[in-house]
Order: C-alpha cells, then structure tokens, then sequence
C-alpha cells in the first residue's frame, strides 16, 4: 500500500523555540526600555522575514510573533497592529540602507564617484539582504497608507543628498526632478526584485549609473560608466 508523503505543519501548528536572541524570564540585568528594545528588534527582524517568505498581503501577526518569540500580548502593546509593525520594519530598514549609501558616499570626492560608491555599496547590501530588499523596494507598495508616506519621506532624502552635494557638477535638476531620479531607481529595483533577480542587482550598477549621470555630465560620460561594465565583467 502506498505511503503518501507527509505534509508540512501548518503556521498554527508551529512550537515556539527560543531564539538566541530571546530573552529569558527572570531577573536579567536590563531594565524595562531594554527589554521593550530588544522586543522591538527582534520583532523587526521576524516581520522582514515573514515579508520575505509570504509578501505583505500574506503575513499575519502569528507569523511575526512566532518568528520573534514573543506572545501577543506583547506584540500589542509595542504595536497597533500589522501595519504598524510594518511601517516601523520599513523606517528601520530604509535608515539602515541609507546610511550604507550616504556612507560609502563620503568616501569619495568626485560626484560621479560618488554616485557609483553609494549604489554599488546598496546594491551589494540588498543583494546580502534579499528579505529587507523586498520589503522596502516590492512589498511597500501594497501596504500603502502611512508607509507610502515615509517612502516619500526616504525618497526625499536620498535625492537631497545624493544630487545637492558638495561635489556635483553645476545645472543640479529641481526637486521634483531630482526626486523623480530616485523614484526611478526605486522601480527598476522593484522590478528585478519581484521578478526574483536580487542576487544579481549588482550588475545593474553600470546601466544605473548611466542613467543617473546622463542629465547632469551628458552621454560621453554616461557612455563611460556603461564602459566600466564591460571591463569589470571581463
């Protein structure tokens, strides 16, 4: 007689296992802000994750509570709920991102260079963070609300600093322009991340960078970044 195969458990059936991260009951030395810290950290690691493996539409607050291993109760008294939650995941993460672009930014002197500096040093990072690249650049369009206002929020950011810095050449494009630049960046990336092309987002720097470049030092020099594509790929 045939044996069918057997089935995973599912999400409700889950155990809950200690995370090393978790802390245990008792006295441990921390006063309560501590702990409220690490519950939310840890609570933003399991909504990025559960992100990553069931989309926005799919996650459900037993998924990040189980993740997190903390109890309902608590989940609730740090958050009104999953989108909260989310938006929060997605200000930690767009922070974090963002301080590798502005980082890797100042490291050079030129704009061009340091344009190239920050997207080669974001794509490397979305592309060793394919759960929090999906979150931020796919996943943040479908929960809207509040969240759609701190993506407009980063938007704005990002292009203050990276197109009205010290070093960019004269003629810089308005706000709105400069806005829409990186709004344009935000799609491709959506893009190749939906369609399941994260790890690869690194070869995109030379393409990226031609488009980028282009309005400000013309296509000669647009032209060269996609040649520094081809030498590196060589």
């Amino acid at each position: 007689m045939a044996v069918s195969a057997p089935t995973a458990a599912p999400r409700s059936a889950r155990r809950r296992v200690r995370r090393p991260d978790q802390l245990t009951g008792g006295r441990h030395g921390l006063t309560a802000e501590e702990v409220r810290a690490s519950q939310r950290e840890r609570i933003v690691t399991a909504m990025t994750a559960a992100v990553g493996e069931h989309g926005y539409h799919g996650v459900r607050v037993a998924d990040v509570v189980w993740r997190a291993g903390v109890s309902r109760k608590t989940f609730y008294e740090l958050y009104a709920g999953k989108d909260d939650c989310f938006r929060a995941a997605y200000g930690t993460w767009i922070d974090r991102l963002s301080k590798t672009m502005f980082d890797a930014f100042d490291t050079q002197t030129e704009w061009v260079d340091q344009l190239r500096a920050a997207l080669t040093a974001l794509l490397g990072r979305l592309a060793r963070e394919p759960a929090a690249a999906r979150l931020c650049f796919s996943e943040v369009i479908a929960a809207g609300g509040d969240t759609q206002l701190r993506r407009d929020q980063a938007i704005a950011i990002v292009a203050a600093r990276l197109f009205t810095a010290p070093g960019m050449p004269d003629g810089a494009l308005g706000e709105t322009m400069r806005a829409g630049r990186v709004s344009e960046l935000g799609e491709t990336l959506r893009r190749e991340i939906a369609a399941g092309r994260t790890e690869q987002l690194p070869t995109l720097v030379p393409e990226l960078m031609c488009a980028m470049v282009l309005p400000f030092l013309g296509m000669d020099a647009a032209q060269r970044e996609l040649d520094r594509g081809t030498v590196l790929a060589r």
